[in-house]
């Protein structure tokens, strides 16, 4: 049990604990080409946000992981087999749910985690900071965190070669062979 993680504790260590922030890591379900598994935006905010509440904790900062939630806006790949899309709207909905319930229970630090490049928080960020005037509202795209030129040959954000760098390493046993893998070209609308 790892205490910073909300959904590996019980009740009765929640309700004894008190927390100044919340992490919410969000991804996306699709498409990663044909060697990445379509959970990998999921696999790859929980890792990151786990990663970074244990080293917070450590530090002695009172950090509450959030379930991720696993479902990003994915209208430009409609026709791609169950790529699921939540649309913005959706989105801003369920993240003023979240804020409600934090900004009820006393929690006023939210940071999104985000993992899927079409997701957009910026405009729903700016509306929830006027409706919850105590909360301090922010989100990271963890990568666009780096430069890829220092690590990387080819930049990219979507199932390249930093994406199948970070599977390999958190999830190995999911990642096909790279000859399995798609030419890795984008389709154009």
């Amino acid at each position: 049990m790892r205490p910073y993680l909300l959904k590996e504790n019980n009740w009765k260590y929640i309700k004894e604990a008190s927390f100044d922030l919340a992490i919410l890591p969000w991804g996306a379900t699709e498409a990663h080409n044909y060697h990445l598994p379509y959970g990998t935006d999921i696999i790859e905010a929980e890792a990151i946000a786990a990663e970074a509440a244990r080293i917070g904790w450590e530090k002695g900062s009172k950090i509450i992981v959030l379930p991720t939630v696993p479902f990003g806006v994915n209208t430009g790949q409609h026709d791609v087999t169950l790529d699921m899309n939540m649309n913005p709207s959706t989105q801003f909905v369920v993240l003023r749910d979240v804020i409600e319930v934090l900004n009820r229970q006393g929690i006023f630090k939210l940071i999104i985690l985000n993992s899927h490049g079409g997701n957009d928080f910026k405009p729903m960020i700016r509306e929830l900071g006027l409706q919850f005037p105590r909360m301090f509202i922010s989100s990271c795209d963890w990568f666009k965190s780096l430069d890829q030129k220092l690590f990387f040959e080819n930049k990219d954000d979507h199932a390249g070669e930093m994406e199948t760098s970070l599977m390999l390493y958190l999830r190995s046993d999911l990642v096909l062979p790279l000859n399995e893998a798609g030419d890795g070209s984008a389709k154009k609308i």
